[in-house]
C-alpha cells in the first residue's frame, strides 16, 4: 500500500463526485513528471486531495489506472489539451475536511519530493507527489482515521473465473463515528425531525450533520454529539447549511448573508429566512455561533473577490 498526495484546483468537487484522478500527456507526448506517478497508483493506495488552500478529502484507488477521455470538469490548458488520458479510479473515504495549509505544512516536510516547496506552500503545478508512511500517518492522526486494508481485496480467488473484488474495502473509525453519531440523534427512532426546517422525515431523507465543522472540534466535542451535530434534512437543508447558505445567529434566528440570482435558491432560503431554529438551544449555542461566523466570514470574501 503505498500514500499519494493530488493538489487539485477548479475540478476538485467534480472528481471526488466522479470518484476520478486523470491527467494527459502534452502535445509532445510527454506525460510531465508531475503526472507520472498516476502510472504507479495501485488498488487500496491512499490518495489526499487538496485544493485551495485545504486539505479537503481521502480517497483509496480502487483499480490501476486505464486509459480514458478527458472526464468532465478537468480543465484543458494550451500546452496540454489533448483528450485522450490516464484515469484512475478512487473511493472517497472522508469528505468535506477543511485543513488549512498552514496545519499541513507543521505534519509534512518542506521541499522536494514531497507536495510543498521549501516554504510550506503547496508547490505550484505539482499534481500528484508520493507521501512516505510516516507522513501519511501523521495526516491520518489529524483526522482520526485509521486504514485497514483487506487482505484479499482486488486477489483472484482461484476457484472463481473473476476476481473476488474489485474494490478496495475499508474500516475507519469515522464511519463507526459517524454510526454512533445517527444513532444519538435518532435517540432509537426510525424517523426525526429537521433542525432547520422542522420537517417530520424517515430516516433515509435525514443527515447526521456537524453543526460545528467536525476538523474544529475538539476530541470531547467530537464525542459530545448532541452539541456539536443536528439533523438536517437531505430535501435541502443539509446543503445549505453545509455551503453557508443560511446559519444560525445567537438568538436562534436563521439567517443568510448570501444573495442568490438563482430563483430555486431564492426560494430555498426564503423558505428559511426569519424562522426560529428548532435545532438551536444553550448546549448548541457555541458551535451554531461558530457556523454564523465563518458564514459571515466566507461571504466577506466572495464579495471582495
Amino acid at each position: 500500500m503505498a500514500f499519494w498526495w493530488a493538489t487539485q484546483t477548479t475540478n476538485h468537487e467534480e472528481a471526488i463526485e466522479q470518484g476520478s484522478l486523470w491527467t494527459a500527456r502534452n502535445n509532445k507526448g510527454k506525460l510531465k513528471e508531475a503526472r507520472r506517478p498516476i502510472l504507479e497508483i495501485q488498488p487500496g493506495d491512499i490518495v489526499f486531495h487538496y485544493s485551495n488552500n485545504y486539505l479537503r478529502a481521502v480517497s483509496v484507488a480502487t483499480a490501476p489506472w486505464c486509459h480514458a477521455d478527458r472526464p468532465k470538469g478537468y480543465p484543458t490548458r494550451p500546452e496540454d489539451d489533448r483528450n485522450d488520458g490516464y484515469l484512475v479510479a478512487v473511493d472517497p473515504i472522508v469528505t468535506g475536511l477543511e485543513i488549512h495549509r498552514e496545519r499541513v505544512a507543521e505534519l509534512l516536510p518542506h521541499g522536494a519530493p514531497g507536495p510543498l516547496n521549501r516554504v510550506g506552500r503547496v508547490a505550484r503545478g505539482k499534481y500528484l507527489s508520493r507521501l512516505k508512511p510516516d507522513e501519511a500517518a501523521r495526516l491520518l492522526g489529524m483526522i482520526e482515521l485509521n486504514y485497514i486494508p483487506d487482505a484479499g481485496a482486488g486477489k483472484h480467488d482461484p476457484g472463481t473465473e473473476e476476481p473476488a473484488t474489485t474494490d478496495a474495502r475499508v474500516s475507519a473509525t469515522r464511519r463507526l463515528e459517524q454510526a454512533r453519531f445517527r444513532a444519538e440523534l435518532f435517540e432509537d427512532k426510525s424517523d426525526g425531525c429537521c433542525g432547520l426546517c422542522d420537517r417530520s422525515l424517515p430516516g433515509n431523507l435525514l443527515v447526521a450533520a456537524h453543526i460545528k465543522p467536525r476538523a474544529l472540534c475538539t476530541d470531547a466535542e467530537r464525542q459530545a454529539f448532541r452539541k456539536v451535530g443536528m439533523l438536517a434534512c437531505a430535501l435541502g437543508c443539509d446543503a445549505l447549511f453545509e455551503h453557508g447558505y443560511v446559519s444560525v445567529d445567537r438568538t436562534g434566528i436563521i439567517v443568510s448573508f448570501a444573495r442568490p440570482s438563482h430563483p430555486a435558491l431564492s426560494e430555498a432560503l426564503d423558505a428559511l429566512v426569519g424562522r426560529t431554529c428548532p435545532a438551536h438551544n444553550n448546549d448548541r449555542a457555541e458551535a451554531f455561533s461558530v457556523h454564523h461566523d465563518r458564514s459571515l466570514a466566507k461571504h466577506h470574501y466572495r464579495t471582495l473577490r
